[in-house]
């Protein structure tokens, strides 16, 4: 089974775009992978470590921590972030209370509801879009987020 090592560069190269009155967030961006430790007791806990090295199989947790530093309450916000092409997207991992979610098939060009999505189909027609089409995701956060208040949208995949 081969280990795959990721810069951060190359992991989170995500777009992020706010809405006009969300100018002076600040945002960061971190990856880590979701493990699986069975304690002596024979129960199992789920942690989050470092994304460094991935195995295939692996899932994959994508985190945009976000704070409002301006000197007013910041509304309409929207973020974006890609899919890697070598992450396959887990089904409403990205769901959000407070936030209508929207994902893209193009390349981040349109946005739409997860079960609208089609693609073109061989021999004609359309097909239902399958997470491993998934290649943005979308939150709009009406708000509003108050002065100095922090929140975080997250989503999860699988490494192909």
């Amino acid at each position: 089974m081969s280990i795959r090592r990721f810069s951060m560069i190359a992991l989170t190269s995500a777009v992020l775009a706010f809405g006009v009155s969300a100018n002076a967030l600040t945002a960061t961006q971190k990856v880590e992978k979701e493990i699986t430790i069975t304690q002596a007791d024979g129960t199992d806990v789920t942690q989050r470590v470092s994304a460094d090295e991935v195995t295939p199989g692996e899932k994959v947790v994508y985190t945009v921590d976000f704070l409002n530093d301006s000197a007013e309450p910041a509304s309409d916000l929207v973020l974006a972030m890609p899919v890697p092409s070598d992450i396959r997207y887990l089904e409403g991992t990205a769901d959000k209370d407070g936030a209508v979610v929207k994902y893209s098939v193009d390349g981040g060009v349109s946005f739409g509801d997860r079960a609208a999505l089609t693609l073109p189909a061989v021999g004609g027609g359309t097909r239902p879009a399958t997470p491993n089409d998934i290649t943005h995701i979308q939150w709009r956060i009406a708000g509003p987020v108050p002065v100095g208040g922090r929140d975080a949208v997250t989503f999860k995949g699988r490494l192909k």
